[in-house]
């Protein structure tokens, strides 16, 4: 029983600690996730989760950070009651969302690892399930809660991990993560990636859904084609207001070398209502709302395209000067 304790052990703060990580490095595509639960709940439970959508980044980093601090202070046995209690309850949460995923087929990817690594729902609750195996042989071996002689120094880690997260969530909520694993990280061809690799014909490619088409045309293959930068709105009424001042001199800067223009998923209207109201004298185009928060979580924010490879991506907060994006682009 002991080494199966062990085993548990350190299988369940390691996989916490792996899965947290990765959300903390990217905490608003763990918000994303998030919301999309909340709108299922909302239509098969109860409406009131609905209401949860506002407080979702904080849920988000709430439990991120969670997973990683529980699965450090379970590596070094401290707290170990209120810890394994912890757990046990933040897993059976987790294995109910990813039966309700897999059973009813609501929520094809539950987020477990981010973008990291893709798991199918059934997969996921598998993974729960196993989980919940360990963490009960955990909780039913737990320790009281007694003062131990290194106590201070366990303390000491387990704060440490706290504030480690919090400063990688906050620079990723208010930059870029730092780790970007989705399929339009820099360096990234885009048309390459919408084809099926030439090993295997039959696989999915890692781009299905890269679509940008205007009032009159499509804009797809355009904007694959030659030095392009993607302003990137997702919702123009949540658009960062104050950045377009900076935008709008970069545009000025660069307009001779590389093609701006602004891809939105609202409507004609609210955003030709944003863009009268910072002077963003650029054309725009449609997409879908997940491909645009897919490619950058920021908005705005912006995507530089050379012949559909991206060569670079930036936060509103981070807005590059003229021969910072040019450089860039001829790299």
């Amino acid at each position: 029983m002991k080494a199966l304790n062990t085993i548990a052990r350190y299988l369940v703060g390691g996989l916490f600690i792996f899965s947290g990580l990765i959300k903390v490095n990217d905490p608003v595509g763990t918000q994303i996730k998030l919301e999309e639960y909340f709108s299922v709940f909302a239509v098969d439970i109860a409406p009131f989760f609905e209401s949860l959508k506002p407080i979702s980044l904080f849920l988000s980093m709430l439990l991120s950070t969670l997973e990683v601090v529980l699965g450090v202070a379970l590596l070094f046995k401290y707290r170990e009651k209120l810890v394994t209690t912890l757990l046990l309850v933040i897993i059976v949460f987790f294995t109910f969302l990813t039966f309700y995923s897999a059973y009813f087929n609501k929520v094809t990817d539950c987020g477990c690892f981010g973008d990291a690594i893709k798991l199918t729902p059934w997969q996921s609750f598998t993974k729960d399930i196993v989980l919940l195996f360990f963490i009960v042989i955990l909780f039913l071996n737990r320790k009281k809660n007694e003062l131990i002689r290194d106590g201070v120094r366990r303390t000491a880690v387990v704060a440490a991990s706290l504030v480690f997260c919090l400063i990688v969530e906050f620079w990723s909520v208010n930059h870029l993560p730092t780790i970007d694993f989705r399929a339009y990280k820099v360096g990234a061809s885009i048309p390459t990636d919408m084809l099926p690799p030439d090993d295997n014909p039959s696989q999915v490619p890692k781009i299905t859904n890269f679509a940008i088409w205007g009032d009159e045309s499509d804009f797809t293959m355009d904007a694959l084609t030659g030095s392009k930068l993607l302003v990137i709105v997702h919702e123009a009424e949540k658009s960062d207001i104050d950045s377009y001042g900076m935008l709008n001199s970069l545009i000025s800067a660069i307009e001779n070398d590389v093609q701006v223009v602004a891809v939105t998923a609202s409507s004609g209207q609210q955003f030709e209502n944003l863009r009268h109201s910072v002077q963003l004298a650029i054309p725009y185009y449609y997409s879908d709302k997940t491909l645009l928060k897919t490619m950058i979580r920021s908005n705005p924010g912006l995507v530089l395209l050379k012949d559909g490879e991206v060569k670079g991506k930036w936060h509103y907060n981070d807005i590059p000067g003229a021969s910072e994006l040019l450089s860039t682009l001829n790299q």
